[in-house]
């Protein structure tokens, strides 16, 4: 006769599912706190920042609805002509923003912001840009916005868009670029057409565009002056010219009158003026400095591209402003290592926020930001209910 085998206790047939009762009641607030984020750009006035599972989320100032959607309204007193201003009241804590599409990038800039999802597809909220009759919300001042994402150059497949250079690259290398008085998309211009672009970034306040192509090759328009072309001369062409450099270039960043570059090793090198009138305050000779004049004001200029010292190799840089009145600015270079150093035109380094290790740096007219190495967000910047110092959690993230 064969004997069946016996049955197990009751009590231990219990046992997996109070382990499995345990893994729910634990799994959800860990899953939580482990929600990260991925990358932050920084406008003038506003943050947005994506999450690792790319979607978007905004704080700041919210006048235009460039935080993807309607704040409560607050109304000024009625001036003496009559009229009443009324806006959307800022958002000191992360909002969704773009709805529920999932991003790739983003970028925030001047009063609105943009985006790009995994298939290439632009979209912005905001103020106006690209096909304005698209933006039917209004306002402050009856400014035409959206709240909600409208697509960017639908006809084209983007890799990425710059509000700060005011550019959009698609897919071809074709950049498209557009400023304040030439928002509507057949306005659109790509200001060096044929040659296939892998990165742009600019200040067109200050007239400054540079690229890097996908060979590498680094191209600069702006203030000849101030040798923020990289040529070796101040030539006084408009068109883009060709940074005197034999480094290939894997990144650029400019600002003012000034631009760095990272090559394909991750060293720094740059060229332009970081300052103005700053011949006064830092006498101390560097290689490759010279002394440009404008309005018989002095400043301190490199006219071709001149290297960083300190020997750093960075992973990505990202323009600043240090200072105003004078106005100087400063690049912020983040080490593989994590490690982070800031430096002006004096090219030299000095330790960024070393309390941290971070994975990225942002800075804007709002402030700056960075992405630790555990994901986390720390921003410092001037926020409208008080200054910002520190971490922002992910509004999902379980309080630690």
């Amino acid at each position: 006769m064969v004997r069946r085998p016996s049955s197990p206790p009751r009590r231990l047939a219990i046992v997996p599912l109070l382990l499995a009762l345990i893994t729910l009641l634990f799994a959800g607030p860990a899953r939580a706190q482990e929600v990260r984020w991925a990358s932050v750009s920084v406008g003038d006035d506003h943050v947005c920042a994506l999450d690792e599972q790319g979607r978007a989320w905004c704080f700041g100032n919210n006048h235009t609805a460039q935080l993807g959607l309607r704040t409560p309204e607050r109304c000024g007193t009625v001036s003496e002509s009559g009229r009443r201003d009324c806006y959307m009241t800022p958002s000191a804590a992360p909002l969704r923003a773009g709805g529920d599409t999932r991003f790739a990038s983003v970028t925030a800039g001047r009063y609105l912001t943009c985006g790009v999802d995994a298939e290439g597809r632009g979209f912005c909220w905001g103020a106006a840009i690209g096909d304005a009759d698209a933006y039917t919300d209004r306002c402050l001042n009856g400014t035409a916005c959206s709240v909600r994402p409208q697509p960017l150059l639908p006809e084209r497949r983007l890799t990425r868009v710059n509000l700060k250079a005011r550019c959009a690259v698609d897919v071809d290398g074709a950049a498209l670029c557009w400023g304040d008085g030439a928002r509507a998309a057949g306005r659109m211009t790509e200001p060096w057409p044929g040659m296939a672009s892998a990165q742009v970034d600019g200040d067109p306040e200050a007239r400054t565009l540079c690229a890097v192509m996908r060979d590498g090759r680094a191209f600069c328009r702006g203030e000849a002056v101030f040798g923020v072309r990289g040529t070796g001369s101040a030539d006084s062409a408009e068109a883009m010219r060709p940074v005197a450099a034999a480094e290939r270039f894997a990144q650029v960043a400019a600002i003012g009158n000034w631009a760095c570059g990272l090559d394909d090793a991750g060293a720094a090198h740059c060229w332009g003026a970081a300052g103005y009138g700053d011949v006064a305050r830092d006498s101390v000779p560097r290689p490759g400095r010279e002394q440009c004049v404008r309005w018989s004001v002095r400043t301190w200029c490199n006219l071709r591209p001149a290297r960083v010292e300190g020997g750093q190799r960075f992973s990505g840089i990202t323009a600043a402003v240090r200072g105003t009145l004078p106005t100087v600015y400063e690049m912020i270079g983040v080490t593989p290592g994590g490690a982070a150093y800031a430096w002006g035109g004096d090219r030299v380094l000095r330790p960024w926020h070393a309390e941290g290790r971070w994975r990225s740096a942002a800075a804007g007219d709002w402030g700056q930001c960075a992405i630790s190495m555990d994901g986390d967000l720390f921003c410092w910047g001037s926020d409208p209910k008080g200054d910002v110092q520190g971490r922002i959690p992910h509004p999902e993230a379980r309080a630690r």
